[in-house]
């Protein structure tokens, strides 16, 4: 028992040392790819981020480096039994070394959790590995055999303080759960279940015919009559799509707002392979339930990643169409980079060319597509019928969800400004808000996972009109912004009662409510009055 005591406190205090130098070197990594980007950190910033990094992201980096830290002591018992001793200290530091870097490597490729900044590759990866040497040095020093077993109540105790001060650390520091905005009383709006079934689907839009076009994110797109009756789109002409779980594959649907004369569609979905993947937007004529002439008009910028596509459409007052694309979710300083489409809205003609009044067209270098920037995963996007004002939901890391409004040629701040903290609990930034940066309508935190967008306009809830309707993945109900003249002035929420992951939302002719639950065996929702 004194043994195990004391090997117990030995690790537990090599993996907070380990966690303690590994948070420091990440946020000054972190920090200085935001110094790259431009933004002026100044000490007293650096110094609250670095703390609260310590207590946040250093307590997740004391359970990562508690795991890698055991088998790798235990390989260094093995092998310094066999050397000299002046050799103990390097083969616990070399071992601590390896474990880490093996772990951080396994967590972007087998896990795998999002990137952040230290742990991407190359040198940053190799400089967390390296925080290992303090960790096995520690442990060679306290484990050594002429130190003798020691009292095992004070082992005990240190291992009981080292274990629980991260701990309480990370309680205290973590953002906590929000209250939910008040439900709209579910007497109030009538659920009917059109269709059932449905794969993966990912958007919904309505066919002057009255029949319902959903998108399945395998690649399957289906008509759907208002009795449910579903007849699949013949899609053989459509170009590979790309497809990933729920993360990426046939994504958005959009007809031509001239589609009655023309029988255009718009369709946005992955293309590429593992390791260089984008979002592509491609137009077809529907004919007799097929897909025909099928065109390319659009494929972003390649990225490594299947995450954060964006991939949402939305048709402008001037016809010209915008298209949201994610930040790729690894090299997220790359939504500031107008000469990419990283994180960005675009913006087209209908025959997928840059327009000559693009606030980008003439800059040299950048991309003439680009239309907004500082994105980090636009899934919703809507212009506004009253006003004609392009809306759009974004989703942040932890926290930082945001409503947006575009304006041509504004930078939205990612990630450079964001309310969100690192899926690790890190701090992306140190700045929420920051001039030279469009700041949010909305924002939610913690997050809700908002993933599509809608302006009410119909006439069966009249005193919803104006308002915004966003379905939430995480948040798991459908989220009415309440609007005073175009001001946010309030929050409800519909279909909690389902507790369901909601992906679309769309606003019917009739107007009525139509939401596509997300998952394998998902539904389509109609809303309308009791």
């Amino acid at each position: 028992m004194k043994e195990f005591t004391r090997r117990l406190a030995d690790w537990l205090a090599a993996a907070v040392a380990t966690a303690a130098v590994a948070s420091v070197v990440q946020t000054q990594i972190n920090l200085g790819e935001l110094s790259a980007l431009g933004a002026s950190i100044g000490l007293a910033d650096r110094l609250r981020v670095t703390l609260g990094d310590l207590a946040g992201f250093g307590a997740v980096m004391t359970g990562i480096a508690l795991v890698a830290l055991l088998p790798a002591f235990g390989a260094g018992h093995l092998l310094a039994r066999r050397a000299p001793s002046p050799w103990r200290a390097a083969i616990f530091a070399l071992a601590a070394v390896v474990a880490l870097w093996v772990a951080f490597w396994l967590m972007l490729h087998v896990i795998p959790m999002p990137a952040i900044a230290a742990t991407r590759g190359g040198a940053d990866h190799a400089l967390m590995a390296a925080t290992g040497i303090v960790g096995g040095l520690l442990y060679a020093r306290m484990s050594a055999p002429a130190r003798g077993p020691g009292d095992p109540r004070r082992h005990a105790a240190l291992a009981a303080m080292l274990a629980l001060v991260p701990a309480l650390l990370f309680l205290v520091t973590s953002p906590g759960a929000a209250g939910r905005p008040d439900a709209v009383d579910p007497a109030s709006y009538r659920i009917e279940t059109v269709a059932r079934g449905l794969e993966r689907p990912w958007s919904l839009a309505f066919l002057p015919d009255g029949r319902m076009l959903v998108t399945e994110m395998g690649g399957r797109l289906l008509a759907i009559g208002a009795d449910g009756a579903s007849t699949p789109i013949a899609t053989d002409g459509l170009p590979p799509v790309f497809q990933r779980g729920g993360t990426i594959g046939l994504m958005d649907v959009a007809p031509d707002p001239a589609f009655a004369r023309n029988g255009l569609l718009y369709l946005t979905m992955g293309h590429g392979a593992e390791g260089a993947n984008g979002t592509r937007l491609v137009r077809a004529r529907l004919r007799n339930d097929r897909l025909e002439d099928v065109r390319i008009l659009f494929s972003s910028t390649p990225k490594p990643r299947a995450g954060n596509n964006g991939g949402r459409i939305a048709f402008l007052p001037d016809g010209t169409l915008a298209l949201t694309v994610g930040d790729g979710n690894w090299r997220r300083e790359e939504a500031q980079n107008p000469a990419n489409h990283l994180g960005t809205v675009v913006r087209l003609d209908r025959d997928g060319r840059a327009p000559a009044d693009n606030p980008f067209v003439n800059r040299p270098g950048a991309a003439p597509e680009v239309y907004s920037l500082g994105h980090r995963n636009p899934q919703g996007i809507a212009v506004d019928p009253g006003t004609g004002e392009l809306l759009l939901t974004e989703h942040g890391a932890r926290g930082g969800d945001e409503i947006n409004r575009i304006v041509a040629g504004k930078n939205y701040g990612w990630p450079l400004v964001t309310a969100g903290i690192d899926y690790p609990f890190g701090r992306v930034t140190p700045f929420s808000r920051l001039a030279g940066f469009e700041a949010p309508l909305l924002e939610w935190t913690p997050s809700i996972a908002p993933a599509g967008l809608a302006v009410y306009d119909g006439a069966l809830f009249p005193e919803w009109r104006g308002d915004l309707l966003v379905p939430a993945l995480r948040g798991r109900a459908l989220h009415r912004v309440v609007r005073d003249g175009g001001r946010i002035v309030g929050q409800q929420t519909l279909l909690a009662e389902l507790n369901q992951r909601l992906r679309d939302v769309k606003v019917g002719r009739d107007g009525a409510i139509y939401v596509l639950t997300d998952g394998l065996d998902a539904r389509l929702l109609r809303l309308s009055q009791p």
